[in-house]
């Protein structure tokens, strides 16, 4: 019980933050500039995966397998090890020697097919091959719509790895993730001028505001 209770509260105190860093990757992704061209083609991916997505069949064991792989990846990167690995269209599971919530719930917040894609694109940056750049780009935004919408899919069954630490802990920190891992996106692939530490500063300082005026609300209410 005061587990549950204590993730609860974790939740709730992830709100403000929620709010801070939406707000501001909405300011940010307004006032930079941008690369040539690299934003259409990262939208058109986008816009080609829903396409297929909601006339052909769902790529759900190709997400099945990301999924599990995300899962796998951060063990490995919290100094664990892979002991089973199983995917198919109707679920999965890989058994870790090492846990923690980023590893179970890196799934739905790591986009790991657009983290090739935008390897890839490094390499062919660096590799003077700017004729490969846009197709790269392009399923770069293919693969992050493929992402969000079925993560979003997912979530709305029931999932162990969101029961094991609380839908009202996971969800706010999954959704905080994802604005926080979009603006880095955003930065390395489409923007020319941003500064991501910025970001991330002017973020947190948007967040602190909305808990001070949340404070000071509650207060006015509660005051004589």
């Amino acid at each position: 019980m005061l587990r549950r209770t204590g993730t609860i509260l974790l939740g709730i105190a992830l709100l403000p933050f929620c709010i801070g860093f939406s707000w501001q990757l909405a300011v940010t992704v307004t006032g930079i500039t941008y690369r040539p061209l690299v934003p259409y083609w990262f939208t058109g991916g986008f816009l080609l995966y829903l396409i297929v997505h909601f006339l052909f069949k769902q790529p759900i064991l190709s997400y099945v397998v990301g999924h599990e792989l995300t899962h796998a990846l951060f063990a490995v990167l919290f100094g664990g090890s892979v002991k089973a690995f199983h995917a198919s269209e109707k679920g999965g599971r890989v058994h870790l020697t090492r846990s923690n919530f980023i590893i179970t719930l890196a799934p739905y917040f790591f986009p790991l097919y657009t983290f090739f894609a935008l390897v890839a694109t490094w390499l062919a940056r660096a590799a003077n091959a700017p004729a490969l750049e846009p197709w790269l780009v392009l399923v770069a935004g293919a693969s992050f719509a493929f992402h969000v919408v079925l993560t979003a899919i997912f979530l709305q069954t029931d999932q162990n790895d969101i029961r094991e630490h609380g839908a009202f802990f996971s969800y706010p920190l999954i959704f905080l993730f994802n604005i926080i891992l979009t603006a880095l996106l955003i930065r390395l692939l489409l923007a020319r001028d941003m500064s991501y530490p910025a970001y991330l500063i002017d973020g947190i300082m948007r967040s602190i505001k909305l808990i001070a005026l949340g404070v000071t609300k509650l207060y006015g209410w509660i005051a004589p």
